[in-house]
């Protein structure tokens, strides 16, 4: 079983980088030999995003501290690139890069999340349970700020107020992941819900039914077309489940001690970014256009 891991970040990222590193040293020891895990990382130091001459820290810094980190990566196939040209990168363009004829599974990471070292097993152990063509599998998360997140929302959190969302401590929740030792469950999902957190994919997923066009490039909500695209799959007939893995709840680093500030502000103060687009915004304002393609996609390709 191959199995690739996304992670993406930006250089005000690069603690939260050596958190999720850490995370994946820890994780290696409860994973099988058989199991071949590669993981493609990308420290971007885009040009196009950040006016380097006008920043009060160096790139030199961040490549130099990424080199560093990345030893903790070492029991991984660990694919290392920092991308420095003058035009826009993101993780849209990584998803397409990534892309591989040996890899079965991928998993992507966002750069500030909490995750325990025993998710990445459980995620693949629930692999074999799963006989749908094309599925996603989710870990828990704790509240957030309206109802479409409830259904992968852990009990032990769901009665939090929805405008105190972020008044949960991410450490505690790390805490109750310990002592509580919940049962782990692979739920079917009813309504489509993920957010490209830590989740993983199948191949026929992620390369045939929901995969990056070939002219997107940067950044943008490819969770949401996702999850449209797929549900509107699964109404015409596909095949699709997501899955929700229970009894593991992963959360965003700053919430808690790190709230506001985080392990980021520091650098995106001493960082002068660049005027550019809301890439976010132009991609969300094509949204129903791209939704559209994609189902045109599907019907080509003879998957509809």
């Amino acid at each position: 079983m191959n199995i690739k891991i996304l992670y993406h970040f930006m250089p005000w990222e690069i603690d939260y980088a050596l958190l999720t590193f850490t995370q994946l040293k820890k994780s290696k020891y409860y994973i099988d030999s058989d199991i071949n895990i590669e993981i493609d990382s990308v420290l971007n130091l885009s040009s196009y995003i950040i006016n380097w001459d006008d920043s009060k820290l160096p790139k030199e810094y961040f490549i130099d501290k990424y080199k560093n980190i990345s030893k903790l990566l070492v029991d991984y196939k660990h694919n290392f690139k920092v991308f420095e040209k003058n035009q826009i990168y993101g993780h849209l363009d990584l998803q397409k890069e990534s892309k591989a004829k040996h890899v079965d599974y991928y998993i992507n990471i966002c750069p500030d999340m909490y995750f325990s070292e025993h998710l990445l097993s459980y995620l693949i152990q629930t692999i074999s349970h799963i006989k749908n063509k094309y599925f996603v599998v989710t870990p828990q998360i704790s509240k957030l700020w309206d109802n479409t997140w409830d259904e992968i929302t852990n009990s032990n959190y769901i009665n939090i107020p929805y405008k105190k969302w972020d008044n949960v401590d991410v450490f505690d929740i790390r805490n109750n992941l310990k002592i509580n030792n919940e049962d782990i469950e692979l739920y079917p999902v009813q309504n489509n819900k993920w957010a490209g957190w830590f989740d993983l994919y199948n191949k026929a997923l992620w390369e045939d039914l929901i995969p990056v066009h070939k002219d997107w490039f940067g950044y943008g909500p490819h969770d949401w077309y996702s999850m449209m695209l797929s549900e509107y799959a699964k109404q015409n007939g596909i095949d699709f489940q997501q899955y929700l893995l229970k009894g593991q709840t992963i959360f965003e680093y700053s919430v808690g001690p790190l709230k506001n500030s985080g392990f980021s502000a520091y650098y995106k103060n001493l960082i002068v970014k660049n005027n550019i687009p809301d890439q976010r915004k132009q991609f969300e304002v094509k949204m129903n256009e791209y939704l559209n393609k994609g189902i045109q996609t599907l019907k080509q390709k003879n998957i509809l």
